[in-house]
């Protein structure tokens, strides 16, 4: 591998020997589509001008840039859907080259009713697809999302405690390896390399497809309520309560998102031809309910991610992420630290959700050959916290804010005895230890395998940046 001591000749010398191997798939900063590459991601503080974005359409096509990668030692960032809020992950200046895996695109359902995805679909693709055959698979709750950066993150779908986390229903990930070498990880080849990506994130190649275990059309009944964010008292108390109903009912799925104008809640049930459960007419009665933003409804997992997987428009934005034990009481402690922070902070629009996960998450991923998160069994909730705001003038100002409140949330957590080690990647800010949050056991096992797969630690040393075995 080579190493050279100016990145942005490194970066200039792979520009080049990609624009002779990829004619017509390579952006420079002359062409016409190259702000458009550039502006793809939905977070703006991810609008960097790398030094050429290539795409690949295939998993050859991946392996010849990565050769490209380690002869000339540039760094590199990988991009699918472009959704992670982190500038650097899927994003990188002109010191490196982005591979997009946008062309990546192929859906092929197999005769054992396993879904082989490539990597650079989203999951309104996937959904679109599965939807026409009468099947359906456990993914993304946004129909933008990129099925590559979800899956490697573990992935939280509308449903984490009857069919698990999406990373546990990949059957194989089909892999090209830093030394340009193609290998699929499943239960029987490479078994170690498969566990790991299982929330390992992007610390052993470049997975070029995953193929996802698909189910009999998935029915489901769903609501969007609105409330007064007034009325938090009684949201709060409705969300624990309902989180304590999912330890015994698992076809409960729901969300609560706090934003300065409104509460929104998500409430879902996997058998539509039950009586209203309790807990979707507990949220019907509170007093601060406003209105129905989505109607109770009896569809699918792709009408319901088309009902509340509406994405903002593109903005500054970032996000960090913690995970407690469910605690109405932290919930109120919580919240008024955010009614804090909405005056400490101007100009910085700072909201929170509150995605719930029971013990029955955690034992599904043991049950399917494990995975690398180390999950307690506890009942829990993975908050994401996000900070949004105008323009780049605000960019220092938004992020202090951001991590002031969430270790403010993680001290009062762990004050109360209610914090949780966990940190989700798919929600995290770069600074956050995400790997260290999957305990010492399995932390061992991705340091083991990324010397197994990368002994020379081209995702280490050349990577731009994301959740990364050298960061811990």
């Amino acid at each position: 591998m080579a190493v050279t001591s100016d990145p942005t000749t490194a970066a200039v010398d792979a520009r080049d020997l990609l624009t002779s191997a990829f004619p017509g798939r390579v952006a420079v900063p002359d062409d016409a589509q190259y702000q458009s590459e550039k502006d793809q991601p939905w977070c703006q503080t991810c609008w960097l001008p790398a030094a050429c974005f290539v795409r690949p359409s295939s998993m050859n096509d991946v392996a010849e840039i990565l050769k490209i990668v380690r002869q000339t030692g540039t760094k590199f960032a990988v991009r699918c859907g472009g959704h992670n809020t982190n500038p650097g992950g899927n994003s990188i200046d002109g010191n490196g080259i982005l591979v997009n895996l946008l062309n990546l695109k192929s859906l092929e359902l197999a005769d054992d009713a396993v879904l082989r995805v490539g990597a650079g679909c989203i999951w309104g693709d996937v959904y679109d697809f599965l939807d026409k055959k009468g099947l359906s698979a456990i993914g993304g709750r946004q129909r933008d999302v990129g099925v590559s950066g979800y899956l490697l993150g573990g992935g939280m779908p509308a449903f984490p405690n009857h069919h698990g986390l999406a990373a546990d229903s990949v059957k194989n990930f089909e892999v090209v390896l830093a030394d340009s070498t193609i290998v699929n990880a499943n239960a029987n080849e490479n078994p170690d390399l498969f566990r790991a990506l299982k929330g390992g994130g992007s610390n052993f190649g470049i997975v070029t497809r995953f193929d996802i275990q698909t189910y009999p059309l998935i029915e489901v009944k769903y609501t969007v309520f609105m409330y007064d964010p007034s009325g938090y008292d009684e949201v709060l108390r409705a969300t624990a309560e309902a989180q304590t109903a999912m330890e015994v009912d698992s076809k409960i799925g729901m969300f609560t998102a706090v934003n300065p104008a409104f509460i929104a809640v998500g409430a879902f049930y996997l058998d539509t031809e039950a009586a209203q459960p309790k807990f979707i007419e507990t949220f019907f009665n509170l007093k601060s309910l406003q209105a129905t933003a989505v109607p109770t409804t009896k569809g699918t997992l792709k009408t319901l991610i088309e009902a509340i997987g509406i994405l903002g428009p593109a903005a500054r934005r970032l996000a960090y992420t913690t995970t407690t034990k469910v605690s109405y009481d932290l919930y109120i402690d919580i919240h008024n630290l955010w009614l804090e922070g909405k005056t400490k902070y101007p100009g910085v629009n700072l909201w929170y959700s509150i995605q719930p996960a029971s013990p029955a998450t955690a034992q599904i991923g043991e049950d399917r050959g494990g995975n690398s998160l180390g999950l307690e069994k506890v009942s829990q909730s993975w908050w994401a916290i996000v900070a949004e705001w105008p323009d780049e003038t605000g960019d220092a100002a938004a992020a202090q804010a951001l991590k002031e409140f969430t270790e403010d949330v993680i001290n009062l957590a762990k004050k109360k005895g209610k914090h949780l080690d966990f940190i989700f990647m798919n929600d995290a800010h770069t600074s956050q230890n995400v790997l260290g949050g999957y305990g010492a056991e399995n932390l061992k096992r991705l340091r083991d395998a990324a010397a197994k797969y990368d002994p020379e630690g081209v995702f280490q040393k050349l990577q731009n940046d994301g959740f990364l075995l050298r960061k811990v």
